[in-house]
């Protein structure tokens, strides 16, 4: 009697076991979903040790959707680490891939490598000290990348850095141009046109 009972116990476990593996999968099939293509951090002092602090994030169209929120953490030697949760900007989410009427993007139902920027914005206060980090970390990279191996399974990780004791109001470097290397065939853009038309 004992060994049919243990039988039947053996058999659940199993059962159970083999639904777990299934939905540990399921779940990390999910949770590995790539759309980073990049992100910078940047921060402007608007005095008494307060800053306001973007994060601009770049998803690729072809993976999971943005999220309405960003984490960030701050370090340093002087006060215990903290996190801090940035709103999305609204508006943002915009394509910045340029609009190639021959190659629509994936942003717009096409097959073209198609970006949206996602901006997120908060004001936070960092007392005088010389070494803060502003980290931002999120899974997963563009499975396009191939320069890494398997970046749909790893993290995209951009920081900051700012010292307020010696160089208090401070801030950032700004890029002057949105990080897209692409450009449409036969197609000036504006840029471009404005030269040429300015010298004709």
């Amino acid at each position: 009697m004992r060994s049919v009972i243990n039988s039947v116990l053996i058999k659940k476990l199993l059962v159970r076991f083999h639904l777990l593996i299934g939905f540990l999968l399921l779940v990390s099939g999910e949770s590995r979903a790539s759309h980073s293509m990049g992100a910078d951090i940047t921060y402007q002092s608007i005095g008494n040790n307060r800053y306001v602090v973007t994060l601009t994030f770049y998803r690729d169209c072809a993976g999971i959707q943005a999220a309405n929120n960003a984490t960030m953490v701050f370090r340093s030697s002087c006060y215990p680490a903290f996190y801090h949760r940035f709103p999305l900007l609204p508006g943002s989410g915009q394509e910045i891939t340029p609009n190639c009427p021959s190659a629509p993007s994936t942003c717009s139902g096409g097959t073209f490598t198609g970006i949206q920027e996602y901006i997120y914005r908060d004001t936070v206060t960092l007392p005088p000290c010389a070494d803060w980090q502003m980290n931002y970390d999120l899974c997963c990279r563009n499975a396009a990348i191939n320069t890494i191996p398997s970046p749909d399974a790893t993290d995209i990780f951009v920081y900051a850095t700012l010292n307020n004791l010696n160089t208090p109001n401070d801030h950032s470097p700004v890029f002057a141009n949105r990080p897209v290397p692409f450009v449409c065939l036969g197609q000036q853009d504006r840029k471009s046109t404005r030269l040429n038309s300015s010298h004709t």
